[in-house]
């Protein structure tokens, strides 16, 4: 080691940890962070030593913190990279220097380089798209299946067909079962709880088929409307529930509500 005085080593020790570069895998296969790390040693070696060799040793270590630490975290949101793995670099770790253990911390700035911010601008155009399609898809499906979960609308569908006869329709019961089992069609986990809910009460009515059952049904659910002091909507259900507004409604009751 070449003899320098220890104001050299030291300004050589801090020009070689102060701010050194880093190229650290992300969670998307070939997209990289391109980290710049800047370095803190507590406290700072004394004594005759070789600059380069400390600063191999502190920017291994660093770099190696920082590539765990952002492993899992995915380039398009590079804000939330540059925060998990400057918390893992704050965090102070001990390294063997001189014989001694030496805490180092360190902060960091991670940004893309050109041809990787290329790479995550295809790859949100990729994910918005099938994002969009994914979100048709269902909608279409759920749409599809709202439509059908009513035995008059299967019907319908059913009579739509080019080959379709009428003396070969399927029988009521084997209606209702295919409109049930298209009600129990699995629900988005995002769609709001009052369509959830209206989906329940529809089966629930289904299961009374007589007309009288439905209204005293209807009666209780008023008075609980009432009870929560919501006297509009239960004056709402009692009219839906004489039996001259149910002649005319009790398909919807009984059926897609």
């Amino acid at each position: 080691m070449r003899q320098t005085s220890r104001r050299a080593r030291r300004k050589q020790l801090h020009r070689k940890i102060r701010a050194f570069p880093a190229v650290l895998r992300s969670s998307r296969p070939g997209i990289h962070f391109t980290a710049t790390i800047y370095a803190t040693l507590t406290p700072e070696p004394s004594g005759p030593y070789d600059p380069d060799e400390i600063a191999d040793r502190v920017r291994t270590a660093l770099r190696t913190t920082a590539a765990v630490a952002v492993s899992d975290q995915d380039p398009i949101d590079l804000p939330a990279a540059e925060d998990a793995c400057a918390q893992q670099l704050r965090r102070p770790q001990s390294i063997d220097l001189l014989d001694r253990a030496t805490r180092v911390t360190a902060s960091v700035h991670l940004e893309l380089a050109d041809e990787d911010r290329a790479a995550v601008k295809e790859l949100l155009t990729a994910v918005r798209a099938q994002a969009a399609a994914d979100t048709l898809t269902r909608q279409r499906t759920e749409a599809f299946a709202r439509e059908l979960a009513h035995p008059a609308a299967l019907l319908v569908r059913w009579l739509q067909q080019p080959d379709a006869h009428v003396g070969q329709a399927p029988d009521e019961e084997e209606l209702e079962a295919l409109a049930r089992r298209l009600r129990s069609y699995p629900k988005d986990r995002d769609e709001p709880l009052e369509l959830q809910l209206i989906g329940i009460l529809r089966d629930f009515l289904a299961e009374f088929p007589k007309e009288e059952q439905k209204r005293l049904l209807m009666m209780l659910l008023a008075d609980g409307m009432r009870a929560a002091r919501k006297p509009g909507h239960a004056d709402q259900v009692e009219a839906l529930a004489e039996p001259d507004a149910a002649a005319g409604e009790s398909t919807v009751v009984g059926g897609v509500l």
